[in-house]
């Protein structure tokens, strides 16, 4: 996990903490992302595969 991803889930923790809310709505995860100084700044693209490791497609064995 970065450092990046950790922030961010300790904000969503405190947010549900202070508020009550086991599950925030979209807009209120919208209000932490804010909180945490991030604003849009470049022109949106299109949304990709995330960018976990990507798994090798399987090779079929041959016999």
């Amino acid at each position: 996990m970065s450092d990046e991803q950790f922030d961010f889930l300790m904000a969503i923790d405190e947010y549900k903490r202070k508020n009550t809310r086991p599950f925030p709505t979209w807009t209120e995860v919208l209000e932490v992302i804010k909180a945490l100084g991030y604003r849009k700044v470049a022109e949106p693209q299109p949304l990709g595969q995330s960018k976990k490791d990507p798994k090798p497609d399987k090779v079929p064995l041959e016999i």
